[in-house]
């Protein structure tokens, strides 16, 4: 099975795994995520954060938005363009967000802000493994997004917000997709070491 073909596999898979998850337990689990991402010693020393509004059963986000805001943190988030391409903007009002390309609320009109100026950033994914692999919805936009800021910004710290049940022993990965740093969920925080595509003894 190629790589294309192993990770249509995988997204049914754990899309399967969340749509399976209750509204109670997702709060509950959330709600941890949110605690242990806040205490996250990276992100005590960074001033612009990147984050994105939860969607159906994703973790949660609408409670770790608000602390961010209430820290005095410079929050952005993610707007998707027509042409393929995702950048992100200031938020200062969560309540003014809107539904954009795929439903997920958005700040069309804050102020864009650079790859290079985020210090810090929370992504989503469908499922993560314990070496950063992640796995998103299958449009690259945050591969294409994380390459672009990665080049600017290499000391970028990236941390992927996921359900315990989201972690797989190895993500399919290819050349294009990008290591998380850190992985948040309800149990604990994953420190990333290694890059599972690379030989160890190069």
């Amino acid at each position: 099975m190629n790589t294309g073909e192993e990770k249509k596999r995988v997204r049914w898979e754990y899309r399967r795994r969340l749509a399976a998850l209750d509204r109670e337990e997702i709060v509950q689990k959330s709600a941890l995520i949110t605690a242990r991402a806040l205490a996250l010693p990276q992100l005590q020393t960074a001033e612009t954060v990147g984050a994105y509004a939860s969607i159906g059963n994703e973790v949660a986000t609408g409670n770790l938005i608000a602390s961010l805001l209430s820290a005095g943190k410079d929050l952005v988030l993610p707007v998707v363009k027509g042409d393929g391409i995702m950048e992100f903007r200031a938020v200062t009002d969560p309540a003014r967000l809107t539904p954009g390309v795929f439903g997920i609320p958005e700040p069309r009109s804050g102020e864009l802000c650079p790859p290079e100026k985020i210090d810090f950033l929370f992504v989503p994914g469908l499922a993560f493994d314990r070496h950063g692999g992640r796995l998103g919805r299958g449009k690259g936009y945050y591969d294409r997004y994380l390459a672009r800021a990665g080049a600017l910004r290499p000391d970028l710290t990236k941390a992927g917000l996921a359900f315990s049940g989201q972690l797989a022993a190895a993500v399919p990965l290819d050349d294009r997709d990008l290591l998380m740093d850190l992985i948040v969920t309800e149990e604990e925080v994953i420190i990333c070491h290694g890059d599972p595509r690379k030989d160890p003894e190069e």
